[in-house]
């Protein structure tokens, strides 16, 4: 059970036409800042077997539930298989490290020190697989005054700065999805790509470590930490993007409008009101920006005389940004993301009927499809180990009667 070629990052044969075809990703991981990386590579093509416990990912029950799967768990683990490995065994672990030796990829998001207790870290899989990407997720790292502390989204969003960059009437604010995660598990599914190409050029593997707080100041700096890029006394103070822009009540709902733009003014002037073009106190940027909280009241004033249509008509006529606010169950209705299939409703095996986005990339040479579906817990034990070379009795001491 040893890689044919361990220089090679693509084994399909040339006829496969997803970008990631061939490539094998072994995960060891939970929740969702690892899973959803690989989700998004198993839509692009590469076979993720996903290692679970007996009892499954704890994201499993999470969301809206449909034959034991919870809708979060879905949408972070489409495309994957399943296999249910107790690697705290002797011969669950001898599977695991049986699988590495035909992977490409490894990934785990234990918390620092765990995977080296299991017998899984990056020296013990790399001495089995020289070759392998090996991909340590965590919150901090595994050095420094955080590394045992336990970490959720929530808790990255307060360190690295992204509820402060949210403040709401003086308080801070957390989002109210997992921003964190997701930033993180993006930074992810882009490494292992890196690190793939790197591999195809040079045939060497590597450890790739990602943490949570570096994804997410990574994501926040280039708008959300602006003004405090540049360092020194010698800077023009602007302020952020985010005061230009909100959303604002109409007669029957709501929408996004930019008020203080340079470039737009006199065009939002005659798309809203035309008296506003003449008035000293809206004269320039600066003008408008002192008179900030009286331009809002105005615009306020006048949107709320508008139905959301008339906006974002009056915007779009005027060549300015600009939509309406959806509620997230009429999402689907808009007619752009009608017109580009962007959400997709199908009948899965796995969880049945149910409403996700197709893979946000669209590559030339791929025909758009339907999103594969997450796996059912353990649903290819049987059938990795057998194409391992693992005999019925072999299989039967590790899964028992699953």
């Amino acid at each position: 059970m040893t890689r044919a070629d361990s220089s090679a990052v693509y084994r399909a044969d040339s006829s496969a036409v997803q970008p990631m075809a061939g490539v094998r990703i072994v995960e060891a991981a939970q929740m969702i800042a690892a899973p959803l990386a690989t989700s998004i590579l198993a839509d692009q093509g590469a076979e993720v077997l996903k290692i679970e416990p007996p009892s499954g990912d704890r994201m499993r029950n999470l969301g809206n539930i449909r034959n034991d799967m919870g809708s979060v768990f879905h949408g972070s683990n489409r495309g994957k298989k399943s296999l249910v490995l107790d690697i705290k065994t002797k011969a669950g672990l001898n599977a695991l490290l049986d699988l590495v030796e035909t992977a490409d990829v490894f990934l785990q998001n234990f918390r620092p020190g765990v995977a080296e207790r299991l017998g899984i870290g990056v020296d013990a899989l790399t001495e089995r697989n020289p070759s392998l990407i090996y991909v340590s997720v965590s919150g901090f790292g595994a050095t420094g005054p955080y590394v045992d502390q336990m970490v959720y989204d929530f808790v990255i969003q307060g360190v690295s700065g992204w509820a402060s960059a949210e403040t709401r009437d003086g308080r801070p604010t957390l989002s109210k999805n997992l921003v964190m995660d997701k930033a993180t598990a993006y930074t992810v599914s882009q490494a292992i790509t890196a690190a793939l190409f790197h591999r195809q050029r040079t045939g060497e593997g590597q450890h790739l470590e990602v943490t949570m707080l570096d994804a997410g100041l990574q994501f926040l700096w280039p708008d959300g930490a602006w003004g405090h890029t540049l360092l020194g006394d010698d800077i023009t103070d602007v302020p952020p993007m985010s005061t230009n822009y909100d959303v604002w009540a109409t007669k029957d709902g709501y929408a996004t409008v930019n008020l203080a733009s340079r470039s737009t003014w006199t065009r939002l002037c005659t798309a809203l009101n035309p008296e506003w073009t003449d008035d000293p106190r809206f004269a320039d940027y600066a003008t408008r920006m002192r008179n900030a909280d009286l331009l809002n009241e105005l615009v306020a004033a006048r949107l709320e005389t508008m139905t959301t249509l008339e906006v974002t008509t009056a915007l779009a006529a005027n060549d300015l940004p600009g939509g309406p606010v959806h509620a997230i169950d009429q999402v689907h209705l808009d007619p752009q993301v009608r017109h580009r299939g962007t959400l997709v409703e199908h009948d899965s095996p796995t969880i049945g009927r149910l409403r996700e986005p197709r893979p946000a990339v669209r590559f030339d040479a791929v025909q758009p499809d339907t999103p594969n579906p997450a796996p059912l817990l353990g649903q290819h034990t049987v059938e990795v180990l057998a194409e391992l070379g693992y005999d019925e009795h072999m299989i039967h001491e590790l899964t028992g009667n699953r």
